[in-house]
């Protein structure tokens, strides 16, 4: 039988404690990333709200009557915000229709409208895929997107586990 000195029972416990605090560390910057401001156009949101929102953790308290309103705004922020909580949300005519309405009304930066294609997409919405095929080509639009949401309507892109 082999005995084990003590250098090698203070690496062993070195080694242990390195680990622990490598872990703790990397929780706390998991952590620190979650809440950090990022920026989408000039919009800031929170990403830690945005993730939490989005898996379907926490539910943004606004009506679609609300949300739809909000898509009218002057301000770039509320439009933003407005069809980011309406993205979220499971499919309904009434919001898949606002944010068509919004779309071709012209309102807004290109930005937003990107994310208003972005959003037609992720509800899946049979009856954009008409309108999103007449963006082909627009160079209003980031085509990549427009690629992308036509895919998910479709059905080439699957649907993330939680919206099934």
């Amino acid at each position: 039988m082999r005995k084990i000195n003590n250098n090698q029972k203070t690496t062993n416990i070195s080694i242990t404690k390195a680990l622990g605090w490598l872990f703790a560390l990397c929780v706390i910057l998991i952590i620190a990333f979650l809440f950090t401001s990022y920026q989408v156009g000039p919009v800031k949101k929170t990403r830690g709200i945005v993730l939490l929102e989005y898996i379907g953790l926490i539910k943004d308290e606004r009506s679609n009557e609300e949300l739809i309103k909000y898509l009218n705004s002057s301000d770039e922020v509320e439009q933003f915000e407005a069809i980011a909580a309406i993205a979220q949300r499971r499919y309904s005519p009434d919001n898949a229709q606002a944010l068509l309405s919004y779309l071709k009304s012209g309102i807004g930066t290109k930005r937003v409208r990107n994310i208003a294609v972005w959003a037609l997409g992720e509800l899946h919405a049979q009856e954009a895929k008409e309108f999103l095929y007449s963006l082909i080509g627009n160079e209003n639009f980031d085509q990549y997107e427009v690629d992308k949401a036509i895919k998910k309507i479709e059905g080439k892109i699957p649907k993330p586990f939680w919206r099934r």
